[in-house]
């Protein structure tokens, strides 16, 4: 019996010395990531460390485009008119003009993004109206010259029939809304002088030869550019 009761109570202090065991704890050592912070645009412009980019309107670029155009042409434009006043047409205006005005364009655009295509209607009307332009200037500066001798000789047929120069100036204000007949004059009734003159025909006739030669110069110079690019 004191065996057992031995033995009974060994068994006890066995169990008594028995503790449980803890689960391991796996977020032990383990931080939550800190909540990125989200910052909008306004946020930064504000922070001064972004400036706002202004975004360039299509518009814009086409109005730079052919300010850039019309400054190139300006070469040519002047060659042309010299020319023309000899009484010639070279297609090398042509190739002036078309060099200059795509130049021009490119270099006014560089920073936008002009499609070739949008450059070249840009450069094609330029050029149109240039050649439009200094031809006009070379046909009223001509028709000045002449009429300035036109009106001596009319000067000289009046004192032959005993009328006055103030009386010959009221016949030619009449007949052509004038009587310098300066270059503003010609210049500023450009179209009525060629009907009373009637020049028209001829003048369109000069008009299509000068843009059919400009075009062996300006549009073929064009396409070797644009199929290069």
């Amino acid at each position: 019996m004191e065996e057992l009761n031995n033995t009974g109570s060994g068994s006890q202090q066995e169990l008594s010395t028995v503790r449980p065991i803890k689960k391991p704890d796996y977020t032990s050592g383990y931080e939550a990531p800190a909540k990125e912070t989200v910052f909008s645009a306004e946020d930064v412009y504000a922070a001064g460390k972004l400036t706002p980019v202004k975004e360039k309107s299509i518009v814009e670029s086409i109005l730079k485009g052919i300010l850039g155009a019309c400054i190139g042409a300006i070469p040519g434009f002047l060659l042309w008119i010299l020319i023309g006043k000899i009484g010639f047409i070279a297609s090398i205006c042509g190739m002036l003009l078309a060099v200059g005005a795509v130049g021009g364009c490119i270099f006014a655009t560089k920073d936008d993004e002009l499609s070739p295509t949008a450059i070249g209607i840009i450069c094609v009307c330029v050029i149109v109206f240039t050649i439009y332009l200094a031809e006009k200037i070379v046909w009223c500066w001509a028709m000045s010259d002449e009429f300035q001798k036109v009106r001596q000789e009319l000067y000289m047929y009046g004192d032959g029939f005993g009328l006055e120069k103030s009386e010959v100036d009221r016949i030619i204000k009449d007949e052509y809304g004038f009587t310098e007949g300066s270059f503003g004059d010609f210049f500023s009734n450009f179209g009525k002088t060629l009907d009373n003159l009637e020049m028209k025909t001829r003048y369109y006739k000069h008009m299509a030869e000068c843009y059919g030669i400009a075009a062996l110069g300006g549009v073929a110079f064009l396409a070797k550019l644009f199929k290069t690019n």
